[in-house]
């Protein structure tokens, strides 16, 4: 009989036991349940795609990518957010720079929109004061999210570069 049952289990590789910060769990988690709800969204349309619950989140949130059928767009993006989820998890270094230039990029792309359309002789027909508003906080809080992944104490800490 073996004096310690520790001798034969295999040594647990405490590397990546530092202190991570919160966001960087959640923002992981957050991409397994966006993942999630994808793929359960694209069975509801592709299994009964004309019951009133599909044709309803086919409507709402289908639409993201043009010329392509909504329950094919629903396992896209489920697959992307899970590999995104599962590679923040193991916090490749890559990934924090690949989510640092989309939420930036977002944010521009919306300011820009903006900018663009108070430039415009027909300022207000595309754009109304509220949508500008809801816009301009979504560009706000992706700003956010690329600054804190860019600047925040500990982030850069938690992805190490690896290769």
């Amino acid at each position: 009989m073996p004096q310690d049952l520790r001798e034969y289990i295999p040594a647990f590789d405490d590397e990546r036991d530092e202190k991570v910060p919160v966001a960087i769990r959640a923002f992981g988690w957050l991409c397994f349940i966006r993942s999630g709800l994808d793929f359960i969204f694209a069975l509801l349309v592709g299994i009964a795609p004309k019951s009133p619950v599909a044709i309803i989140v086919a409507a709402v949130f289908a639409g993201r990518i043009p010329h392509v059928p909504a329950e094919a767009e629903f396992y896209i993006f489920g697959f992307l957010f899970f590999f995104v989820g599962w590679k923040w998890m193991d916090r490749y270094w890559w990934i924090r720079w690949v989510a640092m230039f989309l939420s930036g990029a977002l944010a521009v792309r919306i300011l820009v929109f903006i900018l663009a359309d108070n430039a415009s002789a027909a300022h207000g027909k595309f754009l109304q004061s509220s949508n500008e508003i809801e816009l301009g906080v979504i560009a706000a809080f992706n700003l956010f999210i690329s600054g804190y992944l860019a600047f925040y104490p500990g982030v850069a800490e938690a992805f190490k570069e690896t290769s």
